[in-house]
C-alpha cells in the first residue's frame, strides 16, 4: 500500500500531461475541446481563488487595527493570561549569527511581557560553528527573555535523517525536560517552532496567545501565522520577490479553505499536544505538514489549523548570484513539494484507524492530491500545451470553429491573468517593509513590472519542481533535506 501511494502522485501528473501531448497531436479537434473545457475550469478556479485572496486581505487588515494584548487580558477563559508560557524554538544550521540577531530583535520588539518568553535555540553538532554563534546569542538576548536554552542535535542519530524535524524534535525533548524541572503546566505552554530566519510580526504573541485562550479546542488546534518573504526583498532578483510573494499568497487563499488548511513552515500549537503526538517526525523532510496529519490520526479526525491574523516575516530564498538564486529557488520548490509524501503517510496511517470515517479520509486524500497534481501540471499546460495547440491547430484546421473557440477562451484566460496581476500588485504593497535609503525609489516601478514574469516563471519554477519532487517520490529516490541558504551581506 505505501509503494502504490508513493507512485500515484507522479503517475496521474504524467499521464495528464501524456493525455494532452498525444490528444494534441492525434485528435487536434477533440484537443481543443479538452483545452476549452480546462482552460473554463481555471478560469472559474482562479476568479474563486481571487475572492478568497481579497476576504483574507480584510482579514488581515481587520485584524492590524486590532488591540491584541488587551485582547488577551480581557479573554474570556479557563486559562490565566499570566499564566501562559510561550517557548519560541529556533532551528538553527549555518545560519550567518546576524540572521539570527533579526529575528531575535524582532521577537524582543514584541508587544507582549518577555517575562513569559522562553527562547530556544537548536544547534546542530555537524555544525561546526554552532557552539559559539549559540552561546554569544545567548550571553547578548539573555536578559530580554525568561530563559535562553541552548541545544545542539547529535548527528548520526539511528532511525533519523539529518532534517528539520529532526533538530526541532530533540530540543523539544529537552524543552519539556527544563519545563518539568521547573514545575510547569505544559497545558499552560504554547510553542512556536521557527525557521532561523523568522521575524514575528510585533503583535505575534499577543494574537496567538488570545486566540489560543479564547478557542475552546486549544489543545486540538493548530495555529498558523501567514508568512510574509520580505526580510531581504529589495536585494533579491525580480523573479525570486514574484515567486516568493505568490507563497504568501497561496497561504492567504489556503487560509479561506478551514476544511483543509494545515501547518506549513513557522507554526505554533499547544506543547501538552505536542508532546501527546510524539513531536514531529525525525525520519521525514516535510515536518512543518506533518506534524499537522500527526494530530489529526492521533485524535480520530479533531484536529484542525486556525489561521492567525498576524505574518510573520522571512528571508526569500537568494544564491550568491541570478543563476545560483535560480537553482536554490528550484531545491527550495523541491522541497516544498516533497510534501506530496503527506499522502504515504495520512494514507497508511488510515488504514489502521478505524474512527476515521472513510468519506473523511478518502476526502482529506483528495485535497493533498488535488493540491499537488495542479501544482506540477496546471502551468505547464497552460504556458506550454495550450499555445502549441493553438499554433498547430491554425495551420491543421484554419477554419474550424473550435479552434476559434479555443482562441477566445485563451483570450479570457489572459484578461483573467491580468485582473489577478493587478490584484497581486496591489495587495502585494501591503506587505512591503519600508525602502531603505541606498535602494532607489524607482525600485518601486520594478516592483509593479516584476508581475509580467508570472507566466515565465510558474512552470519553470512552479510545476517542474513538483513533477520532480513527485516522480524521485514514484521511483524511490529519496530527497535529503535541502536547508535553504540565508545571510546577510555586510
Amino acid at each position: 500500500m505505501k509503494r502504490a501511494l508513493e507512485i500515484i502522485p507522479a503517475f496521474l501528473s504524467w499521464s495528464i500531461l501524456a493525455f494532452f501531448v498525444v490528444i494534441f497531436f492525434t485528435r487536434p479537434l477533440a484537443a481543443a475541446v479538452v483545452i476549452i473545457i480546462f482552460l473554463l475550469y481555471w478560469v472559474f478556479r482562479l476568479l474563486y481563488m481571487s475572492i478568497l485572496l481579497i476576504l483574507a486581505h480584510h482579514r488581515v487588515a481587520a485584524g492590524k487595527d486590532l488591540d491584541w494584548l488587551k485582547s488577551c487580558q480581557t479573554a474570556k477563559s479557563d486559562l490565566k493570561f499570566g499564566d501562559m508560557i510561550h517557548v519560541v524554538l529556533y532551528t538553527v544550521y549555518k545560519e550567518q549569527k546576524e540572521v539570527l540577531e533579526d529575528s531575535l530583535d524582532a521577537l524582543k520588539a514584541s508587544l507582549y511581557p518577555k517575562e513569559n518568553v522562553i527562547v530556544a535555540l537548536a544547534g546542530e553538532q555537524r555544525d561546526k560553528d554552532a557552539h559559539e554563534k549559540l552561546d554569544f546569542l545567548k550571553a547578548k538576548y539573555g536578559g530580554y527573555f525568561k530563559d535562553i536554552l541552548v541545544t545542539f542535535h547529535p548527528e548520526d542519530t539511528e532511525g533519523e535523517i539529518p532534517a528539520k524535524g529532526a533538530n526541532a524534535t530533540y530540543a523539544a525533548k529537552k524543552i519539556k525536560e527544563y519545563l518539568e524541572q521547573n514545575a510547569y503546566d505544559l497545558g499552560r505552554v504554547i510553542i512556536s517552532c521557527f525557521d532561523a530566519d523568522t521575524c514575528p510580526d510585533k503583535n505575534y504573541l499577543a494574537c496567538l496567545t488570545a486566540n489560543f485562550l479564547k478557542n475552546p479546542r486549544r489543545y486540538r488546534t493548530s495555529f498558523q501565522p501567514f508568512p510574509v518573504y520580505s526580510n531581504n526583498i529589495y536585494k533579491a532578483p525580480a523573479f525570486a520577490r514574484v515567486i516568493e510573494m505568490g507563497s504568501t499568497f497561496w497561504q492567504l487563499i489556503e487560509s479561506m479553505r478551514l476544511e483543509k488548511f494545515i501547518t506549513f513552515s513557522s507554526h505554533s500549537m499547544s506543547f501538552k499536544t505536542l508532546v501527546e503526538v510524539g513531536y514531529w517526525p525525525v525520519d521525514l523532510i516535510s515536518d512543518d505538514s506533518l506534524i499537522f496529519w500527526k494530530c489529526f490520526i492521533k485524535y480520530d479526525g479533531d484536529y484542525r489549523t486556525y489561521p492567525l491574523e498576524v505574518p510573520v516575516f522571512m528571508d526569500i530564498a537568494v544564491g550568491r548570484g541570478f543563476f545560483d538564486t535560480v537553482r536554490v529557488q528550484y531545491k527550495q520548490k523541491r522541497r516544498w513539494a516533497w510534501g506530496v509524501e503527506n499522502l504515504v503517510f495520512a494514507g497508511t496511517a488510515f488504514i489502521n484507524n478505524k474512527n476515521i470515517t472513510f468519506l473523511e479520509k478518502a476526502r482529506r486524500c483528495f485535497q493533498i492530491l488535488d493540491n499537488h497534481i495542479n501544482w506540477a501540471t496546471w502551468s505547464i499546460i497552460i504556458s506550454f500545451i495550450t499555445p502549441m495547440a493553438l499554433i498547430w491547430g491554425r495551420a491543421v484546421f484554419k477554419d474550424a470553429l473550435v479552434l476559434f473557440n479555443l482562441a477566445y477562451i485563451n483570450n479570457i484566460i489572459f484578461h483573467t491573468f491580468s485582473f489577478i496581476l493587478i490584484l497581486s500588485v496591489v495587495i502585494s504593497y501591503e506587505f512591503l517593509p519600508p525602502r531603505p535609503r541606498e535602494v532607489s525609489r524607482f525600485i518601486h516601478v520594478l516592483f509593479v513590472l516584476q508581475w509580467l514574469l508570472v507566466p515565465f516563471i510558474s512552470a519553470f519554477l512552479g510545476s517542474f519542481p513538483a513533477l520532480d519532487a513527485q516522480t524521485r517520490l514514484a521511483l524511490g529516490k529519496p530527497l535529503y533535506f535541502y536547508p535553504t541558504p540565508k545571510k546577510r551581506e555586510a
